[in-house]
């Protein structure tokens, strides 16, 4: 709505008022665009088709085709003719604008087009890309011979300067055309605006811009066609902005895959990794753990077994945390974090757990690792050793972060812990608070529950 508004403004301005007067015969400075404008619609297409690549997705091969015929139109009706210093005759007004006609109305039906995947994608960029070169040489045959019949588009030598307002003039049938092209664009505009809102995709964001810009470069053509001239006018900058918007939004897709392609690697080791613990360490730790514990239990049990059978469990429990810390998505919110592995510690032990948090929060990578090791710890402590059966997990942010996880189990005496014996799971998590540059603070009494509080800057 912004961008349309501005251009609403810009062309009264400019265009029908004539308050600001923009119009420069300059040959050489539309050889410029029009070779800029291709070499942007050309690099537009070859990253649309990248994107493509990635989604299978049929209105993105729509879109690279459409880019494809901008850039195609602008360097063979466009840019080559006027580096050839050929003038604005009828075959370069009307392949020009059949071209553009034909992208706009491709680029209109990729807007609206529904998702939905192409199952060969290198045989339909093929298809698709052939088409785009049969409907470029379609153009320029049928445009060349009916060269003698086609009218030109304004008279040479009129200028913009020559009336106070605007100049509608030239062949009806090529004015309709504009207008028709302005109603495409605009099409696309609500389609691509739509599809940003609904997918939060920048790239749509900005072939919406784009398109706006397009049809309100169209409507200045309708005023007066200085694209068929030797005049740099209103219209052509819009047009120009049109292609620049089309680069921005393909600069930021680089940024956009990019990150992807660094995600999906991240996620693909962290998942290798994951399956390592998993079929390695973690069975291995399992398999200690169950024969530790039934050799504690005999009467001869060797001393010290039952402290190896405690050792093995929590080197298994940490390797349960650490494969479900590999497999978790890297943008996890931290309230879902939270709310995940005090699940998972519970339901080990048959428990349930309540927890809230406020949305939106969010810590040091280091910080929250921290904070979901002490939570997974105490939810499981509470559920195990104090037997208990319901568990909340409370996190406040002010005036201090702070943690709470209380519970109504059997509770212990705190004083009475031996950090060199049982109960080293306090002990673990009184440090993990500490490195982070926190403190922690444990409130029980037998029959009492126990309640854990951290405290973070």
């Amino acid at each position: 709505m912004l961008v349309a508004a501005v251009a609403t403004a810009y062309t009264l301005l400019v265009s029908v008022t004539s308050v600001v007067p923009i119009a420069y015969r300059s040959p050489s400075l539309h050889v410029a665009v029009e070779t800029a404008a291709a070499l942007i619609a050309l690099l537009a297409a070859q990253l649309m088709y990248g994107r493509f690549r990635r989604s299978l997705e049929f209105s993105d091969l729509l879109l690279t085709s459409a880019l494809a015929l901008f850039a195609g139109s602008n360097l063979l009706f466009s840019a080559g003719p006027a580096m050839a210093n050929a003038g604005p005759g009828p075959f370069v007004t009307w392949a020009s604008a059949a071209g553009s006609a034909l992208a706009t109305a491709l680029l209109a039906a990729g807007a609206f087009a529904r998702p939905r995947p192409v199952r060969r994608p290198a045989a339909a960029a093929r298809r698709a890309l052939g088409l785009c070169a049969l409907a470029l040489a379609a153009v320029a045959i049928a445009t060349a011979a009916a060269r003698g019949w086609l009218p030109r588009a304004i008279e040479p030598g009129l200028s913009p300067k020559a009336s106070p307002r605007p100049l509608v003039v030239g062949a009806p049938s090529l004015l309709v055309l504009q207008l028709v092209v302005m109603g495409l664009f605009a099409a696309a505009a609500i389609g691509f605006a739509r599809r940003a809102a609904t997918t939060r995709d920048t790239l749509m964001l900005w072939f919406a811009i784009g398109a706006t810009l397009g049809g309100f470069a169209r409507c200045n053509y309708f005023l007066f066609p200085s694209l068929y001239s030797e005049f740099f006018s209103t219209g052509d900058m819009l047009r120009l902005a049109f292609f620049v918007s089309l680069l921005i939004g393909g600069v930021l897709e680089i940024s956009v895959s990019q990150h992807e392609a660094r995600r999906s690697g991240v996620l693909e080791e962290r998942r290798r990794l994951a399956r390592e613990i998993h079929d390695g360490i973690a069975q291995d730790l399992a398999f200690i753990t169950m024969h530790s514990e039934e050799l504690a239990q005999r009467d001869d049990a060797a001393p010290g077994l039952d402290d190896i059978a405690t050792a093995a469990r929590r080197a298994l429990e940490n390797s349960r945390w650490a494969i479900a810390a590999l497999v978790q998505p890297v943008d996890e919110p931290l309230a879902d974090s939270l709310t995940r592995v005090a699940d998972e510690a519970a339901r080990r032990w048959g428990a349930t757990v309540e927890t809230h948090t406020a949305p939106g929060l969010e810590l040091s990578p280091r910080t929250r690792e921290a904070l979901l090791r002490i939570v997974g710890e105490a939810v499981t402590n509470a559920a195990r050793h104090g037997q208990s059966d319901r568990i909340c997990v409370d996190v406040d942010e002010l005036p201090e972060l702070r943690v709470r996880i209380h519970d109504d189990g059997v509770g212990f005496d705190p004083a009475a812990v031996d950090p060199l014996g049982g109960r080293r799971g306090i002990v673990g998590m009184r440090d993990r608070a500490e490195l982070v540059g926190g403190r922690l603070s444990v409130l029980s009494s037998p029959g009492a529950g126990t309640q854990i509080v951290m405290v973070l800057p």
